[in-house]
C-alpha cells in the first residue's frame, strides 16, 4: 500500500508539474533535504528506450511527447532516429534522449543493444490487444532478466478512447506483472485523439493527452535519476541491505564523535554537505519528534540512534522524497548500485608494475585492528557486524572464504583477519580500499596502501623487505599440494588427496620471521597452481607476481619426482623468457612413507646441478611442515639466490644463431673462392 501510494503520488506530481510546464507556468521544482536546500540529481544524460510489440504506438508516443502534435497512423515513420526530449520537460536540466526500437524479429540484436545501454525502459502495450499485454510477462520481462538489465521500467498502456460504459482499470489489469517484476516503477495509461475531433473543446482534451504522453517520459527520467529499486524492497516494504549498509556508514560519519548518537549538529552537518544549508533547530526537533512517534527507541539523548536514522530515511521514501535520499547517497560517494564511485578510490596510489605488489601501510593496519577490536567478542557473527557499513562481506566467496585459519567457534583471530585483508589488498587493491573506506572512514584513503619496490631492483640490491610474500605452489597430481595448504591454515590432514582438482586456491597466514624485518611476523600467501596436460593454468605475466615458487613432489614416487623437476625447468624457462625470475625450492612431501630408491642421492644431485637448495622434507600427515614456511620467507628476503640455472629458450636461440652465422660465412667464402 505504501509503494502503491508512493507511485500514485509521484505520478500525480509529475503530471501536475508537466501540465504547468506545458502551459508555460514553470519547470519542475526541486526536492528538499532535511532543511530547505535544493537536492541535486545525477547530471549524466538519461537514455530512455521504448520497446514493445508492433502497433502498440511506440513511435506515436515519442512524437506526441516531443512535438505536441498528433500524427495519424499513416504519417508515422517506421522508426524514429534518436530524439531529444524538449528541455522544458527535463528534470533539473538533465538532457534526455528518447530511443525508438523496431518490432521486427530481424532487428532483435539492435533492440538488445539499446536495452543494455538504457537508463530506463518504457514498455508499451495496447489495451485493446490482450496479446500485447501477455507478451510483457511472456517475452519482454524474461528477456530483460536474461540480459541482466536492471533499470527502472515504466509500462505505457495505449488506450484508443475511454469507454464510459465498460471502463478498463489499468491498475487491475497490470497488477500481475507489477507483482512479478519489481523493476516496474509505474503503469501509465495514455491515448491519442480521434482525428474527427476538430472543435475547441477537443483541443483542450488533445492538450491533456499530450501532457500524458510527456509524463510517461518524465516518470521514466525521474525513475532513472532517483531509482527506488536499489534502496527499497516493495515486497517486504523495507530498506534493502545495501542501502542499510550505506546509511549506516553515513550515520557513523556524523555520529561517531558523539557516542553514535546523531545530534542536531550531526543532522545539520549532513544537510550542509548534501544540500549546502544547515538544518534549523526547530526543524531538527520536528524530525526527531516524528521519528520518536514512529519508533520510540530511535531517539536517545535528544538525538537519533541508528534505528531512528533508518526510520527517518524510510519516512523520506514514503513521503516520495527519493531525491533527498539519493542526493545524500551521491554526496557521500555512492553510485546507483550503492557501491562507492570510482572517484572515491585513489587508484593512483596502487598503480604498479607486474613484479611489484600492493601492501597495507602500518597506519591502515592500526585502523583495522581498532575496527576488529570493536567486534572481536561476537564470535561467528563478528564479520557480519564488522562489515555492516560495507556493501556486503567481501570474504563470503572464493578466493577468501576458506583461505585462512578459523577459531574454534568459527570466527577469525586478529592475525587471520589481517591476513585476509592483506590477501585482498594483494589481489584486488581497489576492492580492499573500498571496504577499508567503508569500515574505517579514513581522511586520506591513499595513505592506506603502498607499492613495493620492483623485484628486479630487489635482486640487484640482494634484499627484499616485503611484508607480504606470495608463494606459488607447483607440483604433479597427488604430490601433496592441497595437504600442504591445509596444514598451513590449521586444517586436519585428509588422506583423500584432491590435488589438482577445482579452481585456483589460496591459503594465507602470518609466519614468525627472524630475518631482515627485525623479527616481526610476515604474511605468507600460498597459491596452489593448477596444471593440465597442456600446461599450467597461468599466464606469463601472472608469474611476475610470484615471490617464491615451491615444487612439491611425492617422495615415495619416483615418477612424481621426475615430473616435479621437469616443472622446475619449465617454469624457470617461462619466467626468464618473460623477464621475471624468482627463487625456487623443492619440497619432498609424504616423508612418513618410504622413499623411492636412491631418492636422496638423485634429488640432491639434480638440485645442485641447477643451483638451488636440496629438497626440503615435510610430512603434512605428521604435521612436520613449519620449517618449510620459514625457508620460504628466507628465500623471499634474498631474491637473488635459489634461482635455477636453466637455459631459457631465448638464450638457446641466440646460441644457435651465433653458431650458425660463422658456419654460414665459411660456406659463403668457399663458394666465392
Amino acid at each position: 500500500a505504501i509503494v502503491q501510494s508512493y507511485s500514485e503520488k509521484c505520478f500525480d506530481v509529475c503530471l501536475q508539474n508537466q501540465m504547468m510546464s506545458a502551459f508555460g507556468s514553470h519547470k519542475m521544482t526541486s526536492g528538499f533535504g532535511f532543511g530547505l536546500g535544493d537536492s541535486n540529481g545525477s547530471t549524466k544524460p538519461v537514455r530512455i528506450v521504448v520497446v514493445g510489440e508492433k502497433e502498440t504506438r511506440k513511435t506515436s508516443l515519442i512524437m506526441a511527447a516531443v512535438t505536441d502534435h498528433y500524427y495519424p497512423e499513416p504519417n508515422i515513420p517506421s522508426l524514429l532516429p534518436y530524439t531529444k526530449l524538449p528541455s522544458e520537460y527535463c528534470s533539473e536540466d538533465v538532457p534526455v534522449t528518447l530511443i525508438d526500437t523496431s518490432s521486427r524479429p530481424e532487428d532483435k540484436r539492435d533492440v538488445i543493444r539499446e536495452v543494455k545501454e538504457a537508463d530506463a525502459i518504457v514498455l508499451t502495450f495496447a489495451i485493446d490487444r490482450q496479446e500485447t499485454l501477455d507478451r510483457l510477462s511472456e517475452y519482454w520481462l524474461p528477456l530483460f532478466r536474461q540480459l541482466e538489465v536492471r533499470v527502472p521500467i515504466v509500462v505505457a498502456c495505449y488506450s484508443v478512447i475511454k469507454n464510459e460504459h465498460n471502463p478498463v482499470n489499468i491498475e487491475e489489469i497490470t497488477l500481475p506483472i507489477r507483482q512479478q517484476c519489481q523493476e516496474i516503477e509505474i503503469c501509465i495509461e495514455w491515448s491519442a485523439p480521434i482525428s474527427t475531433f476538430y472543435y475547441t473543446s477537443c483541443l483542450k482534451t488533445t492538450k491533456l493527452i499530450f501532457v500524458q504522453a510527456q509524463a510517461v517520459f518524465v516518470q521514466a527520467q525521474i525513475s532513472a535519476m532517483y531509482p527506488i529499486g536499489p534502496v527499497y524492497d516493495r515486497v517486504t516494504n523495507s530498506l534493502k541491505p545495501r542501502c542499510v549498509a550505506a546509511l549506516k556508514r553515513i550515520f557513523e560519519l556524523y555520529a561517531r564523535n558523539n557516542d553514535y548518537i546523531l545530534s542536531d549538529d550531526g543532522l545539520s552537518d549532513m544537510n550542509v554537505r548534501s544540500f549546502g544549508i544547515p538544518v534549523m533547530p526547530s526543524r531538527s526537533r520536528e524530525l526527531i519528534k516524528s521519528v520518536q512517534e514512529l519508533c520510540p527507541l530511535g531517539v536517545k539523548e535528544n538525538g537519533l540512534t541508528i534505528d531512528g536514522f533508518l526510520v527517518l530515511i524510510t519516512k523520506l521514501i514514503n513521503d516520495r522524497k527519493l531525491r533527498t535520499l539519493w542526493t545524500i547517497l551521491r554526496t557521500l560517494g555512492y553510485n546507483n548500485d550503492l557501491r562507492l564511485v570510482h572517484e572515491m578510490i585513489p587508484y593512483s596510489s596502487f598503480k604498479h608494475m607486474p613484479d611489484q605488489s600492493v601492501e597495507l601501510t602500518d597506519q591502515a593496519i592500526g585502523s583495522l585492528k581498532r575496527a576488529y577490536h570493536r567486534f572481536d567478542n561476537l564470535g561467528p557473527q563478528m564479520m557480519e557486524s564488522l562489515f555492516e557499513t560495507a556493501p556486503e562481506s567481501p570474504w563470503n566467496g572464493a578466493p577468501y572464504k576458506d583461505a585462512t585459519e578459523k577459531t574454534s567457534n568459527g570466527g577469525l583471530s586478529l592475525e587471520a583477519f589481517l591476513s585476509l585483508w592483506s590477501l585482498m589488498t594483494l589481489l584486488d587493491p581497489a576492492r580492499s580500499l573500498e571496504y577499508f573506506i567503508c569500515i574505517c572512514h579514513p581522511d586520506d584513503p591513499s595513505s592506506a596502501v603502498h607499492v613495493t619496490r620492483r623485484r628486479e631492483l630487489d635482486c640487484k640490491e640482494q634484499i627484499s623487505v616485503r611484508k607480504v610474500v606470495q608463494c606459488f605452489v607447483f607440483g604433479p597430481k597427488n604430490a601433496g599440494k592441497s595437504a600442504l595448504l591445509n596444514g598451513f591454515i590449521g586444517r586436519p590432514y585428509d588422506d583423500d588427496n584432491r590435488d589438482g582438482l577445482g579452481e585456483e586456491r589460496y591459503a594465507v597466514n602470518m609466519v614468525g620471521n627472524s630475518g631482515v624485518t627485525g623479527g616481526t611476523k610476515k604474511t605468507l600467501v600460498m597459491k596452489e597452481i593448477q596444471y593440465q596436460e597442456d600446461g599450467f593454468l597461468i599466464s606469463d605475466e601472472a608469474l611476475a607476481s610470484c615471490d617464491v615458487a615451491v615444487f612439491v613432489y611425492d617422495s615415495s614416487d619416483e615418477s612424481s619426482w621426475k615430473r616435479a623437476i621437469d616443472m622446475v625447468s619449465e617454469v624457470a624457462t617461462i619466467s626468464e623468457d618473460a623477464g621475471f625470475v624468482f627463487p625456487c625450492l623443492m619440497v619432498a612431501a609424504k616423508m612418513d612413507l618410504d622413499s623411492f630408491p636412491m631418492a636422496i642421492q638423485e634429488s640432491t644431485r639434480a638440485t645442485q646441478e641447477i643451483g638451488i637448495e636440496a629438497p626440503i622434507p615435510i610430512s603434512s600427515k605428521l604435521g612436520n611442515v613449519d620449517n618449510l614456511f620459514h625457508k620460504i620467507l628466507t628465500a623471499a628476503e634474498h631474491p637473488h639466490l635459489c634461482i635455477p640455472k636453466i637455459e631459457s629458450k631465448r638464450k638457446r636461440v641466440l646460441k644457435l644463431i651465433n653458431s650458425w652465422i660463422p658456419e654460414c660465412w665459411v660456406k659463403c667464402f668457399c663458394i666465392s673462392s
